[in-house]
């Protein structure tokens, strides 16, 4: 390790005014952050755009209302992987507040901790109308180029067709918390 490269930001070196150095790189990454962005912003960009709008990193309800309040599409339930803020809540853990209190408003994504199928199934069963896979598809695309995210998104089919066979499920859209206890209620 000590012989080694040291880590850095490459696919950020070219753009760093400052060089390759670390330091100068944090200080260019923090000045790309406005702490000024508000919900304002978000107003003014649905004003502009007629497009689907979705708004990644909601990690509570009162955010998840604000969100739908000020036009969201879609939102995702996303801590960005927990970097930022060591105490970030895990995902799954707010994911139900976060659905029953817009989940008949807008539309829920979840983002974090998809390793496997049976982890889709729990998060739709918690509320997610689906998931992002985050880096198992670059796990897959290192292995095997495209073949390889084909066959990581296969693999994660069959896992989720077996997880739901378990639970006595056929239908993706009959998925409720009962999933997560194998017994399955609603018709």
């Amino acid at each position: 390790m000590l012989r080694g490269k040291r880590r850095d930001f490459g696919n950020l070196a070219g753009w760093v005014p400052a060089g390759k150095n670390m330091n100068a790189m944090a200080q260019w990454i923090a000045q790309q952050f406005d702490p000024a962005l508000g919900w304002k912003d978000v107003a003014w960009i649905r004003s502009l755009w007629p497009g689907k709008l979705v708004l990644k990193g909601i990690l509570d309800a009162e955010d998840a209302r604000i969100a739908a309040d000020h036009g969201a599409d879609a939102i995702v339930v996303s801590n960005h992987g927990g970097r930022q803020l060591d105490s970030a809540p895990a995902t799954i853990t707010v994911l139900p507040d976060i659905a029953a209190a817009v989940g008949h408003r807008t539309e829920i994504l979840f983002d974090g901790g998809i390793r496997s199928g049976q982890d889709v199934l729990k998060a739709v069963a918690l509320g997610a109308k689906g998931t992002l896979i985050g880096r198992s598809w670059l796990y897959g695309l290192a292995a095997g180029g495209e073949a390889g995210v084909r066959q990581t998104l296969e693999i994660l089919r069959k896992e989720l067709d077996v997880s739901m066979a378990l639970a006595g499920l056929s239908d993706i859209r009959s998925v409720d918390r009962s999933a997560l206890y194998g017994r399955h209620t609603a018709g």
